[in-house]
């Protein structure tokens, strides 16, 4: 007897094979993760699945936080199928993943852990967020050992960058070796530590003032392109005996930057409500409050009521580039206390920082990439900073 599977979808495309000889059909759905059916055959799949590793927690976070960006952020499921049928009218899928001694040939031959961490996990989405799996399904496949092994074997992007990064992070682990969460990173693709080596080039790029100088060119990329940010560390390191490297010069104040990365997650709640009062921040889409795990601030740990998603914190974050100066030798310095600055517009930023997001559809993940938010947190940043130093000057006078 078949296995059969029938469940909705959002949307389709079948793509036959360019050859006219070849009579292989790929489809592609995005699929509610809600509605994905238990009880796929995963035989077929070489990877046993391993829930306690870093990519798999990685997996799983991405599920449940709250920014609807799972379906663009995973790879997606890819299955063999013995036969699909797609119901466009009705917009429903008909899986036929065939019987108990074909599980060598159908099944789930790649994302076993996305399939696993949806079963598992999929409970803690939030009932307004519908996050959304890439499902590619195949039909007439020949050669299932080849694809398998073929498919299974790829790494993306960012983790071979971030293998790469081994043995090209000194200079960072000495900036940061007086940390309480220095012994909190994972410099190695397989460390199972809580926070990544990515973590920390995002917060330099964020940073870079070589690179990104005034407001008219802002460095989103640190939010947006995990990828092309790792490949800047890497070119920048590289290359450095034929050039400045950037990053060497920004890692010594990674510890401050940090530390107002959680100081912006600590404060986020009170800053909105200083414009809000009567506002409920654990309703603003991107603020994720549930209690089923304790919420502990990124870099130090601090209890928080509150998940902020990325895309409300980089666009704040990377607005104190404004207050980082070169000095002589390429010497970076603060201008003025980033933390009295924060303490000065926190309400702004906020505010600035939730309202595009309003203006964008309560798109956390769009307002993360909005440039004119960037532009607008920066010049804030910059205007605070002149009032700072001109109050100094005014103390010194008298």
């Amino acid at each position: 007897m078949n296995d059969i599977f029938e469940f909705p979808f959002n949307r389709s495309v079948a793509l036959k094979s360019p050859y006219k000889s070849d009579n292989r059909v790929v489809y592609h759905l995005w699929v509610n993760v809600r509605d994905i059916p238990e009880g796929f055959p995963t035989q077929v799949n070489p990877r046993e699945v391993k829930d306690t590793t870093k990519v798999y927690k990685r997996i799983a976070d991405g599920l449940t936080e709250s920014t609807e960006s799972f379906f663009v952020n995973n790879r997606g499921i890819l299955i063999s199928a013995k036969s699909i049928g797609i119901d466009s009218i009705s917009k429903a899928v008909k899986l036929n993943l065939g019987e108990e001694n074909e599980k060598d040939k159908f099944g789930v031959l790649d994302g076993g852990h996305t399939y696993h961490a949806i079963i598992k996990h999929r409970n803690k989405i939030d009932n307004e967020i519908n996050q959304y799996v890439h499902l590619e399904i195949m039909t007439n496949v020949n050669e299932i050992d080849e694809l398998s092994a073929a498919r299974n074997t790829s790494v993306q992007v960012s983790d071979k960058a971030i293998a790469e990064l081994a043995n090209k992070f000194e200079f960072v682990k000495e900036a940061l070796k007086n940390e309480d969460y220095a012994n909190d990173i994972a410099y190695r693709e397989n460390d199972d530590k809580r926070l990544d080596t990515i973590d920390l080039v995002r917060l330099m790029y964020s940073f870079n003032a070589f690179k990104y100088a005034g407001s008219n060119s802002q460095p989103i990329q640190a939010y947006s392109g995990k990828a092309q940010v790792l490949k800047d560390y890497l070119k920048n390191y590289d290359h450095q005996g034929d050039h400045r490297n950037d990053y060497e010069y920004i890692a010594p104040l990674l510890p401050t930057i940090t530390k107002l990365y959680d100081q912006i997650e600590i404060d986020m709640r009170q800053a909105y409500l200083d414009n809000n009062p009567k506002g409920a921040f654990g309703k603003v889409k991107g603020i994720d409050s549930k209690k089923t795990k304790p919420i502990k601030s990124k870099f130090y740990q601090h209890d928080l009521d509150y998940q902020i998603t990325q895309g409300f914190i980089f666009p704040i974050l990377a607005s104190f580039r404004a207050l980082v100066e070169i000095k002589e030798d390429n010497h970076l310095e603060w201008a003025v206390d980033p933390f009295k600055v924060w303490q000065k517009i926190k309400a702004k930023l906020v505010n600035n920082t939730i309202e595009m997001s309003r203006q964008l559809g309560h798109n956390p993940q769009s307002t993360g990439k909005s440039s004119a938010l960037w532009v607008q947190n920066y010049d804030a940043v910059t205007s605070a900073k002149l009032q700072l130093q001109i109050e100094e000057m005014n103390k010194q006078s008298k």
